[in-house]
């Protein structure tokens, strides 16, 4: 394993333009992944994980823009490339596990004409042999019957075998870097521990760096090596898993802890976090956790704290700390 990162995200800020003006919906994200390092960024819908994400990809919608920032993968600056250079990068060296395997997939295209393109396209195979791997990758993704699924369209299967088929082509290349988005949410428990077993393998034979995006906390205990915690658009806290887990610095961050259920624990009932998530057209003064958190002061409501290192490897955004 190499000591430079894989991937380099440094104050990443992105706006979008809406009806009501400039919306910055991310605000100074940092953070870095390591060749054969799985980081989990965890946070309530709303905190800009997703949109984190499709920027490393160039894949923000047309109303929306990277201000400032970079973004570096191996390296090479990926918001200096050109479209063309960013393609041959994508689906090849950096796979996406998207959320929404439905509106992902192509339906007049049948399965096997979708996994072999991705092949065909990066991996230089032929039809044939590209077909006969994407029955290969369907089968290792635990899909029985590959060879009939391959002549089905995506409205013919269910959305765990969807969701199964998105994972299958993103792994089809071994890609350096694999972005996965809530990527066991539409599993049931076997299937779902046996693509997370399918991701460490991926981790440990080729090295591959994972950017895994999840609420379940469960599945950052299983398969992370460091967390990354946002909330509304800022980075609030970072560290290995053991840290983040059992010693969590931010009030969020054990707002989030709190609320997992525990087996051996007999309880009336879940903690909880008071209030949502805010929206980006309405950020809080200060800290914008502040409205939420029970150990809020005054300094919190008018200053904005900053992300300050509490070890070599954790760092934490809150002025109680």
């Amino acid at each position: 394993m190499t000591t430079s990162p894989l991937l380099e995200v440094d104050a990443l800020e992105v706006r979008f333009r809406s009806e009501e003006g400039i919306v910055s919906s991310v605000n100074g994200v940092s953070f870095a992944i390591k060749e054969g390092e799985t980081v989990a960024v965890v946070g309530e819908s709303g905190c800009g994980k997703s949109v984190t994400s499709l920027s490393i990809l160039g894949l923000i919608p047309d109303n929306g823009e990277i201000s400032s920032g970079a973004i570096r993968f191996n390296g090479l600056d990926l918001l200096g490339l050109k479209k063309r250079d960013l393609r041959k990068l994508r689906g090849n060296d950096i796979s996406m596990i998207f959320q929404e395997p439905m509106t992902s997939l192509n339906p007049v295209f049948t399965i096997g004409n979708q996994v072999s393109e991705v092949l065909r396209l990066h991996q230089k195979l032929n039809r044939s042999q590209a077909l006969e791997k994407s029955i290969e990758m369907l089968e290792l993704v635990g899909i029985p019957d590959a060879e009939k699924v391959v002549k089905r369209f995506p409205h013919q299967l269910s959305g765990g075998m969807r969701q199964r088929v998105m994972i299958a082509m993103a792994l089809s290349c071994n890609p350096k870097l694999l972005i996965a988005d809530e990527p066991t949410t539409a599993l049931d428990v076997t299937i779902q521990a046996q693509i997370l077993q399918l991701m460490k393998r991926l981790k440990e034979d080729f090295q591959t760096g994972v950017m895994m995006i999840t609420h379940d906390l469960g599945v950052v205990a299983e398969i992370a090596d460091r967390v990354v915690v946002m909330y509304a658009g800022e980075v609030v806290e970072q560290g290995t898993v053991e840290e983040v887990f059992h010693k969590p610095q931010h009030p969020y961050t054990r707002g989030l802890l709190a609320s997992i259920p525990k087996v051996d624990a007999v309880v009336d009932e879940l903690g909880t976090i008071a209030g949502s998530v805010p929206s980006p057209r309405n950020w809080p003064t200060g800290c914008k956790f502040h409205p939420r958190c029970p150990l809020a002061t005054d300094v919190c409501r008018e200053k904005s704290p900053v992300m300050e290192a509490t070890s070599e490897t954790h760092e934490n955004r809150c002025w109680n700390t």
